[in-house]
């Protein structure tokens, strides 16, 4: 049951933008499927499903839709995909590092920062669009900075 309904998530995504985990809850139960919240967003996590911006007018609120993975590359882990799919600029100073993404990713790139359980990093802050990273030595900023932005240079060459 549970592969059926992941299968019928990605196909509802591929075929429409779905805004929310409820919109999802509600399309996979006009589908027959009993699903509660808890259930869509294990399965939206296990997916690895990425939450991106619409492209919208000027003036307009900010929409998302969920998408998933890029599937043309071959990511290393969840960290490595978050990375480059999320992260459009890298800057460090002393031992702090700024991640900027689009609205929204910077949770999403933070929890996989935190996962990945790097020594050099004691934590991470995730905002909007912005998230902090705290390094435990200024010795380390050099190596994590050029850490990320190999990350994220992988995906923009393939």
């Amino acid at each position: 049951m549970k592969t059926t309904r992941q299968r019928a998530i990605l196909s509802l995504i591929a075929t429409r933008p779905v805004h929310s985990q409820e919109e999802l809850a509600s399309l996979l139960e006009a589908q027959g499927y009993e699903v509660t919240q808890a259930t869509v967003s294990r399965d939206v996590k296990e997916l690895g499903l990425v939450k991106v911006p619409l492209k919208s007018g000027t003036g307009a609120a900010q929409q998302f839709k969920y998408v998933e993975p890029s599937i043309t590359t071959n990511f290393s882990s969840r960290l490595h995909r978050v990375i480059a799919e999320l992260v459009v600029h890298v800057v460090g100073a002393v031992n702090q590092i700024v991640l900027r993404t689009p609205p929204g990713g910077a949770m999403m790139v933070a929890s996989a920062i935190d996962a990945a359980e790097w020594p050099e990093i004691i934590g991470t802050i995730g905002g909007d669009d912005t998230v902090l990273v705290l390094l435990a030595s200024t010795d380390d900023l050099p190596v994590v900075v050029q850490r990320f932005e190999d990350l994220r240079a992988e995906a923009q060459s393939a």
